[in-house]
């Protein structure tokens, strides 16, 4: 069982290196003339691929290795493979049509099948509360955030009904599914790695978090100017966010050395937090959602820097994957790079009007560190990779 998930993890990784090789096309198309692919159909490919191909795979990888090994789990990989790699092909040729739209709905089925399974086998093994309450929620809101694509059938000629119920898939998906993913696998790792949380503080930014994320989505609706009840919800599981941030500030012990990835991690996440209750100032909002930069690097900062770095983290110390240093420091300063650079065109298109024309110059650079580090990343694992092959 454990190689296979290794095998899982390094195929999960060459997603990743996929997913960097569609930003920096991505981004050389923002800085120099590239003809093909088209610039839409190739984004729609990478944030699916991103989602599907890399998040969602490798949190199913690791929540699998938490448990007794079933050949289920072994059809539903495959079965989500199929669905990603018909999404990439698919977006980067048409864009949304029928084919496109057919793959997404195989992935639709994937997560439910996952989920149901998951549940039901976690639902008889004995688990840390926190954990188990971490990985039901994440599986919840997994279901849940499929809604989104559905609505959008719903949307057709209303524009604000057709971004919310992309927010609405979005919101699902990165503070819930991909949030309480992380929580779960953090909370499950800390103690066999000697970091002791406080238990009680531990418990309330766990219940903090789950009773804020379904009303945190009303800021995801701030942009079109809803209804002041809107506000309000907002705001409050925006407070709510803050006070759980501040039980988790409390949990974890100052004097504990953690690893790396995931100190940058909770730097992350802590960032996430406070830009999220940001957007209930009225001008930053407005700015936010209408600007690109700011969305680009919100989303990007919650996928590499706090999901990415911390279930990275988590593999390297289960030994899933071997650390280079290396590939991981080329790899973690392309992500800091990155996202410095969308905080300077933020900051001066917020203060200035205008940000600086040689950003998408210096971005191309970043996704080109980036997509470095993960390779290198990759060629360390060979060898484990054959000699877990010569196991199985």
């Amino acid at each position: 069982m454990f190689d296979t998930i290794k095998k899982w993890a390094y195929l999960s990784l060459v997603n990743l290196l996929i997913v960097s090789i569609l930003g920096v096309i991505l981004r050389y198309k923002g800085a120099f003339y590239l003809p093909v692919p088209d610039y839409k159909n190739l984004l729609h490919a990478h944030s699916h691929f991103a989602f599907s191909g890399w998040v969602t795979t490798i949190l199913f990888t690791c929540f699998v290795y938490l448990i007794p090994f079933r050949k289920t789990y072994e059809y539903q990989f495959w079965l989500n493979q199929v669905a990603s790699f018909g999404m990439l092909v698919s977006f980067t040729i048409q864009g949304y049509g029928a084919v496109s739209i057919a793959f997404s709905a195989l992935s639709v089925v994937f997560s439910y099948w996952f989920a149901f399974a998951y549940w039901r086998d976690i639902r008889t093994l004995t688990f840390p509360p926190l954990v188990k309450v971490c990985l039901q929620l994440a599986l919840i809101f997994l279901v849940i955030s499929s809604a989104g694509p559905f609505m959008l059938a719903f949307g057709k000629g209303d524009m604000v009904l057709y971004n919310n119920a992309i927010y609405f898939y979005l919101h699902f998906q990165y503070n819930g599914w991909f949030t309480f993913g992380a929580m779960a696998l953090f909370f499950w790792a800390a103690p066999r790695f000697h970091i002791y949380l406080a238990p009680n503080f531990s418990k309330v930014f766990v219940i903090l978090m789950g009773i804020a994320c379904v009303p945190a989505y009303c800021l995801s609706m701030l942009w079109a100017h809803p209804p002041g009840w809107i506000y309000t919800t907002g705001g409050a599981a925006g407070l709510i966010q803050l006070a759980a941030l501040a039980f988790l500030i409390l949990a974890v012990p100052v004097k504990k050395n953690l690893h790396l990835l995931w100190v940058l991690a909770s730097v992350a996440f802590i960032i996430k937090i406070v830009l999220q209750v940001l957007t209930l100032v009225t001008a930053l909002g407005r700015f936010a959602y209408g600007f690109r930069p700011v969305v680009i690097g919100y989303l990007h900062l919650v996928v590499l820097g706090f999901v990415s770095f911390l279930i990275l983290g988590f593999l390297i110390m289960n030994k899933l994957v071997k650390g280079d240093k290396i590939g991981l420091g080329i790899f973690i300063t392309g992500v800091i790079a990155n996202e410095v650079i969308l905080m300077v065109q933020c900051v001066m298109a917020y203060c200035w009007g205008s940000g600086t024309p040689t950003a998408a110059y210096w971005l191309l650079g970043a996704g080109v560190v980036m997509m470095s580090g993960i390779g290198r990343l990759l060629i360390m694992q060979r060898s484990d990779v054959y000699q877990s092959k010569k196991h199985l």
